[in-house]
């Protein structure tokens, strides 16, 4: 049953004079600007990040959304969830010192990023806050499998990366839209990868290696630490400074 929030949804979205697609944009964007004025005028904030600039070999995993990792830098953009550490968008020049960073982890959520302004942007940032020899690991959906997959009409193709086409849900009809799931996920996702963008974006902000791993495998035994959820259809991607 709808909740009271999504049936006035129903009923005022339809009314406005701008797309659905345009109406998410804009509340999205509005709930960021909202949460950078409260965190301009937040002493608490202000007092976190001046703690948090004084250490060294940081953990930061970043758009945590709800799965905040104990002992690590939780950074969500509008997050209200009580394991992040600051509310924050990523968009925006990370707040930390140069090389103050031993590892990040970015778990689904680079896709929401725009490939051609933002995506140059964070990379930079990243490579930037890791000390010399810091990794950074990537996951996002792999894109190239789901397009293989729908190449070559492959049922156990699709299978093996979670989608029975005998018994699709509700609201995804065929093997091209599963494709465009992936690609855009109702607006959401902002980009489709594979290995080779993912290398030529994080070589162009500067990583000096750049390898694929599988789930769970990282040269840094911390970041091992994939979830689960996503295994079977995710891209690993991990850089050293």
């Amino acid at each position: 049953m709808a909740t009271l929030k999504q049936r006035i949804g129903q009923a005022l979205i339809p009314r406005l004079p701008i797309s659905r697609r345009s109406f998410d944009i804009l509340r999205f964007e509005l709930a960021c600007l909202m949460q950078r004025l409260r965190n301009a005028v937040s002493p608490q904030y202000h007092f976190k990040l001046k703690r948090l600039r004084k250490r060294r070999s940081l953990s930061v995993n970043l758009g945590s959304s709800g799965y905040g990792l104990p002992d690590w830098i939780n950074i969500d953009a509008t997050s209200r969830h009580a394991n992040t550490y600051v509310a924050f968008d990523i968009r925006r020049p990370l707040p930390f010192r140069d090389g103050q960073v031993k590892r990040l982890l970015a778990e689904h959520v680079v896709e929401h990023i725009d490939f051609r302004d933002e995506i140059p942007r964070l990379f930079g940032e990243m490579h930037r806050v890791l000390e010399d020899g810091g990794v950074c690991r990537i996951i996002v959906p792999d894109t190239a499998r789901f397009i293989a997959a729908y190449v070559h009409d492959s049922e156990s193709e699709f299978a093996a990366l979670g989608w029975d086409l005998q018994n699709l849900p509700s609201d995804i009809y065929t093997k091209m839209h599963i494709v465009n799931h992936i690609f855009h996920q109702g607006g959401e996702h902002l980009f489709g990868w594979d290995f080779d963008t993912m290398a030529h974006a994080l070589r162009r902000a500067g990583f000096r290696s750049v390898v694929r791993r599988q789930f769970r495998e990282s040269a840094d035994p911390v970041l091992a630490i994939d979830r689960e959820q996503h295994k079977a259809y995710s891209l690993v991607v991990e850089a050293v400074k």
